[in-house]
């Protein structure tokens, strides 16, 4: 075997012509302009503004001097009243761990306690009181209301039968529905060749429709069906097995 030896082609990058030297731009000639801008003076007003001192003796008005009182000059008269005895009431305290601990006064004790005892004892009372006047009264509003209610309670059973929807495969794949209700059976629809986009369509437009029907989907349908659409209709769908075995024991004797 004969290897073809690889020629590999000449570089073009020695046939570019060196570059061309740019010229300097003219930029670099001009000369910098001069801005000549004014100075400005502000010329602030000046605000003569009192001092504390001054602002103090304009607006405080002003002391008299008032003489100092003289003290009386006869004998056996005195300014000075009298010291009254005051009574040093003594607190009790018990030493605790080197420390005095002053006990209280026990009136205010007393009166906290009596109050507690009083409030819990009208809170056990009343307690009891209503209990004992709801027991009583228990049996007397029963019969009142069954006499309002014309004796004896009636119970009102609403039963609602839902359509029953039975998706089957025809023999060319397609799907049909039978709808089972109180007045019988029907076709619904027939040659649907998309039933899960038909089921997404059918809840888009009512959103009650799964809870308004009972769906019966046979599991051969659902092999046409995406993962997500196995997973969104699973409790629909049921094993022909199971509904021949629930017809068949209805029928059996």
């Amino acid at each position: 075997m004969e290897i073809k030896p690889i020629r590999i082609p000449r570089s073009v990058i020695r046939e570019i012509p060196p570059p061309t030297e740019i010229p300097a731009p003219v930029v670099r000639g001009i000369a910098p302009p001069a801005v000549n801008v004014p100075e400005v003076i502000i010329d602030y007003p000046t605000i003569d503004v009192p001092t504390k001192e001054e602002f103090e003796a304009g607006v405080a008005p002003s002391k008299e001097e008032q003489p100092a009182p003289t003290e009386p000059t006869r004998p056996g008269l005195t300014t000075t009243p009298p010291i009254a005895e005051t009574a040093v009431e003594t607190q009790q305290s018990v030493n605790v761990g080197g420390v005095d601990v002053p006990i209280p006064d026990p009136g205010p004790l007393v009166a906290a306690g009596s109050l507690a005892v009083v409030t819990t004892a009208v809170t056990l009372g009343s307690t009891i009181v209503f209990t004992q006047l709801k027991t009583a009264a228990e049996p007397m509003i029963k019969n009142a209301v069954q006499n309002m209610m014309g004796g004896k309670k009636k119970k009102v059973k609403i039963k609602q039968v839902k359509p029953v929807l039975h998706y089957i495969m025809n023999e060319n794949g397609t799907a049909q529905i039978i709808q089972y209700g109180a007045k019988g059976m029907k076709i619904l629809k027939d040659n649907i060749e998309n039933l899960e986009q038909y089921l997404r369509d059918q809840v888009d437009i009512d959103s009650l429709y799964e809870f308004d029907n009972k769906l019966l989907i046979d599991e051969d349908l659902t092999k046409s069906f995406t993962k997500e659409g196995q997973k969104r209709f699973k409790r629909h769908i049921i094993k022909p097995k199971a509904i021949a075995k629930k017809l068949g024991a209805k029928f059996s004797f």
